[in-house]
């Protein structure tokens, strides 16, 4: 599970990195992605949530893949990563 853990932080990051450079033409978008990889970064560190706070947020994910598939794909592509990893885990 630790490997897991690891691909996934690394994916975290890339996406993260990603983000910090749309800040400046879409600073929206890339606060709407922070705040986002932010509560996947929480259930990852372990703090403690309920099973529908894990709903909420692959639902939250998924919504954002849709949202932004066209509009920045690569960030979609990225979000899609993290969903599968998290759904492996059981999260």
């Amino acid at each position: 599970m630790a490997g897991e853990h690891d691909k996934l932080r690394e994916t975290i990051n890339r996406l993260q990195a990603q983000v910090d450079e749309l800040r400046q033409r879409d600073p929206a978008v890339a606060e709407h992605l922070l705040s986002t990889l932010a509560e996947v970064k929480a259930v990852l560190g372990g703090e403690p949530t309920q099973p529908a706070q894990h709903r909420s947020l692959m639902e939250r994910l998924s919504n954002a893949v849709l949202k932004y598939e066209t509009s920045h794909p690569v960030l979609a592509g990225g979000l899609g990563k993290i969903i599968d990893a998290l759904g492996q885990m059981g999260i």
